[in-house]
């Protein structure tokens, strides 16, 4: 929405390292954060119960998608936890959570002027296009850098990459908000200005998230699409 608010009163830091503890954690419980005086009312924090690490050993968990499914759960009890986004698409539409719902999509973090891992992070993206080529899934790529990364920058970034504009979308928004949604929406640590965790997030047509892969990782990486082949079979919009 372009009057959304820029509502960050988040202490970053603090923040990251709670999802970070959760993701690498298991059971949760929520409980909401305080008001604070200058920036409004805080999103909840998720408190983890701590396993031993062999506990957590023992029960893989390909994609962290039980603990995600426990995130997600207790995230829609917090009213001030954002679970819906919207934001700028590289045609100049708004274009949200909302829209992408019907169809599951696989999303991620990036920045069109990136010297690290972003060009070959949208090679994959470019991969799985190609590989679910005619099955209803989307793919999406949000900036980190939102000044530099205008709509129209987004363009020609997506056509290096024969980004199929009606399956892969580019958004952007001011860089707080896009903090708030990588952090709260999809449970990622380390999503700032001109930063980003190399991890695809799997989201389900009902617009849940549902799995979280290191796609530099090669068996994580063929995890996602046996995931994402499941998501498909039970989707709505599932093609014959």
């Amino acid at each position: 929405m372009r009057s959304m608010p820029r509502i960050l009163g988040i202490a970053a830091g603090i923040l990251a390292g709670t999802i970070f503890a959760i993701l690498m954690r298991g059971p949760i419980r929520g409980k909401p954060n305080s008001v604070d005086a200058n920036h409004g009312p805080n999103v909840a924090t998720i408190e983890v119960d701590v396993d031993s690490e062999s506990e957590r050993e023992q029960v893989p968990d390909p994609g962290r998608r039980s603990t995600i499914l426990e995130l997600v759960s207790a995230a829609k009890k917090q009213p001030e936890w954002l679970t819906e986004f919207e934001m700028t698409e590289r045609s100049g539409q708004l274009v949200g959570s909302k829209e992408l719902r019907g169809e599951p999509y696989i999303a991620c973090f990036f920045f069109s002027t990136c010297p690290g891992t972003c060009t070959r992070q949208s090679n994959k993206m470019q991969l799985l296009q190609n590989k679910f080529k005619g099955k209803p899934i989307k793919f999406v790529s949000i900036s980190v850098d939102p000044e530099s990364d205008t709509p129209a920058v987004l363009q020609e970034y997506a056509e290096k990459f024969q980004a199929d504009p009606n399956r892969w979308l580019f958004l952007t928004s001011p860089i707080e908000y896009v903090v708030r949604v990588g952090t709260e929406k999809f449970f990622l640590a380390g999503v700032e200005k001109r930063g980003h965790p190399d991890r695809f997030c799997l989201v389900n047509s009902e617009g849940d998230l549902v799995g979280s892969y290191v796609w530099l990782d090669q068996e994580e990486f063929d995890q996602l699409i046996v995931h994402a082949n499941e998501l498909l079979e039970k989707s709505p919009s599932k093609t014959e």
